[in-house]
Formats: C-alpha cells, sequence, structure tokens
C-alpha cells in the first residue's frame, strides 16, 4: 500500500450481495451452530494500516484456539482464518468489510473473541507511549 490516504468506501447493494452469494446469506442462531450449521458475522478493519502482518498473525492465532473451522470472506474470495499469510492476500484495507464464517462445536465463541480481536486492530494506530526523561 503506498503513502496515500484512502477513504473508506461504501459497500455497494450490489457489491454486499455478491459478498453474501460468495460467502453464503443467513446468519443461523448459536443452536444452529451446535447443529453443525455456520455463523456469520461481518466486521470492517478499523485500524488505518489495514490487515497487515501484526493483526493478521493475531487473527490467526486466536482462530487456532477454538475447535470450529472459521473462514474469512472478502469481495468473493474466502481464505482459512489459521492462516496469517491467506489473511493478508485479501488486502483488506481500513473500512473493508469481512465476512467471518465459523462452523462446530465452539463457532459462537470463535465469532465473539475474533470480534473482540478486530476491535483491538484500532490499538495498532495508537502512538507509542512518550520515552521516560533522563534524571
Amino acid at each position: 500500500m503506498s503513502g496515500s490516504s484512502r477513504r473508506p468506501q461504501a459497500v455497494s447493494a450490489q457489491g454486499e450481495a455478491a459478498l453474501l452469494a460468495a460467502c453464503s446469506t443467513l446468519v443461523p442462531t448459536s443452536q444452529d451452530a451446535m447443529n453443525g450449521k455456520t455463523l456469520k458475522l461481518k466486521v470492517v478493519i478499523p485500524n488505518s494500516q489495514g490487515l497487515h502482518m501484526r493483526p493478521a498473525a493475531a487473527f490467526a492465532e486466536t482462530v487456532r484456539r477454538f475447535q470450529s473451522k472459521v473462514t474469512v470472506c472478502k469481495d468473493g474470495n474466502a481464505v482459512d482464518g489459521q492462516s496469517p499469510l491467506d489473511l493478508m492476500l485479501l488486502a483488506a484495507e481500513q473500512g473493508a468489510e469481512l465476512l467471518l464464517e465459523a462452523t462446530g462445536p465452539d463457532a459462537q465463541e470463535a465469532l465473539d473473541a475474533l470480534a473482540d480481536v478486530v476491535r483491538n486492530f484500532i490499538k495498532e494506530d495508537a502512538p507509542d507511549p512518550p520515552l521516560p526523561q533522563k534524571g
């Protein structure tokens, strides 16, 4: 990504329809997850650097803590949530919408934890604390 500052763009109705078509549609309930159905959650990348290596690694590490299979979809592309490199291939910049899909016995817990991870991406933009002054 170059030094240009890009503003998040709204997803058109066609774009959202394509995203949903590529990654399925309805969001089942937690009971559905217990029956092997897929739970889905839309998230938006909040930090200005987008989904680069550090947040992708944190995301993948979180996915590996759960039994459920997690797939991440963007613009019709779906990747394994356990792979930081695959996640980076999505080229998700600030404002990008991702659809998280989780299937398995702990799908709801996985999605909840991943939503927290994505919310914490914004800490990537926080300035470093000042160094202590020499006496």
